[in-house]
């Protein structure tokens, strides 16, 4: 089957995800897993993106996230 070519918006969609990642990456070089997991959240990326970015469950991004929020009152 020939895959249908993708459009000019559809491959700067795609360059530009992959660019957010790269920069995202960047940006919690030498960091600990919470302070990683509290850059991402600040950069919009989703607790399934950070999990898969850092490759740690779900339910750990959930719960760091939780708790940060908890200690903010």
């Amino acid at each position: 089957m020939i895959k249908k070519p993708k459009s000019d918006n559809e491959l700067l969609i795609e360059i530009n995800s992959k660019l957010n990642t790269l920069v995202a990456l960047s940006a919690i070089q030498g960091k600990e897993r919470d302070d990683k997991i509290k850059i991402l959240s600040g950069l919009e990326f989703t607790n399934v993106e950070i999990s898969k970015l850092l490759g740690i469950p779900k339910g750990t991004i959930d719960g760091v996230r939780a708790k940060k929020k908890g200690g903010k009152k």
